[in-house]
């Protein structure tokens, strides 16, 4: 049961109680001690980066399903995403699978790049008057290729029962015009994504987030041109680290917009020692960060035992012990 959960089934019936036993003097500094004294035993919901186990999905999808479950994670994050599929299974058996799990797919990175519109051909001007021929008022325009892709992939997103849509990709040394043409792009799948009430996220990579030498990175241009509304963040605490990214401060900087955090790290995660991820955990609960996906990538025994291993430690620090 998460913080959220506890406050809106408990907070009336042990105020109630608290008040009974001891009169509503002493009741709100009674509460006050209940509250953390229940607290002390609830943990976090902790979501799995499903790709961690990729070759096990290939091989053994409800096998490895259930043993996700077994190890204490309650949400996954989907990935290897086409059109009506998603690790390599349809839509609709991925999600029977995790329900008869009893595990939340939380979300899915979809990864589709940008797709510039077919330029429509221009009619040829009148040789005689030299006046272009209009294009009748209610002629339709021409439909954009990205919004048609999207809307069908967000209809599996909503058949999965996704919260979170996230894309991981741009292309790799853009230009300037490129990255401009990513924000259009951004704030368009995060209005089709917000219509469907899920949120949209960007989860950028250590290309992304290393700063030039104008001391800007693309992921600064990208958080600076969309709508924060429309566009929120998925931070990775290893592509940040790689990057050389101060990840306390990214979180102070841009507070609510980082609505995810990918916990990754060199190996088994919290094993390292490369990064501070109780602080970094910490920190995310206070700046609004809602939910946190383990990944693991580089494994230094069987990826099953890596990935159980990997939610132990992040179970165990005190800051996801609430």
């Amino acid at each position: 049961m998460d913080r959220l959960g506890f406050f809106k089934h408990g907070l009336s019936s042990l105020l109630d109680v608290a008040q009974s036993i001891i009169g509503l003097k002493h009741a709100a500094d009674s509460f006050t001690e209940a509250v953390d004294e229940a607290l002390s035993n609830i943990k976090t919901d902790i979501g799995l980066h499903l790709p961690s186990l990729d070759a096990q999905m290939y091989q053994d999808p409800q096998g490895t399903i259930c043993d996700i479950a077994e190890m204490g994670y309650t949400l996954l994050e989907v990935g290897a995403y086409t059109p009506g599929k998603a690790q390599d299974l349809s839509i609709a058996r991925l999600k029977e699978l995790s329900d008869g799990a009893g595990l939340k797919i939380a979300g899915v990175h979809i990864n589709k790049p940008y797709e510039r519109p077919t330029p429509q051909e221009n009619k040829p001007a009148d040789t005689e008057s030299q006046v272009a021929v209009k294009e009748p008022a209610d002629q339709k325009a021409q439909p954009d290729p990205n919004a048609e892709w999207w809307q069908k992939a967000l209809d599996d997103a909503q058949a999965l029962g996704c919260r979170y849509v996230t894309m991981a990709r741009m292309p790799d040394y853009p230009t300037d015009e490129v990255i401009d043409e990513y924000i259009v792009y951004f704030n368009l799948i995060g209005e089709l994504t917000a219509e469907r009430k899920m949120q949209f996220c960007f989860h950028p990579r250590k290309a992304e987030l290393q700063r030039g030498e104008d001391s800007l990175s693309i992921f600064d241009r990208i958080a600076a041109g969309c709508d924060p509304q429309k566009v929120a963040f998925q931070i990775d605490t290893y592509e940040a680290t790689e990057a050389g990214i101060d990840i306390l401060e990214l979180l102070n900087t841009q507070g609510k917009r980082v609505a995810l955090l990918h916990i990754h790290d060199y190996g088994i995660v919290g094993e390292s020692g490369k990064i501070d991820l109780d602080s970094i955990i910490a920190k995310g609960v206070r700046t609004g960060v809602r939910d946190i996906m383990l990944e693991v990538s580089d494994y230094s025994m069987p990826p099953k035992n890596c990935v159980e291993r990997s939610l132990q430690n992040v179970q165990n620090l005190p800051s996801v012990r609430f």
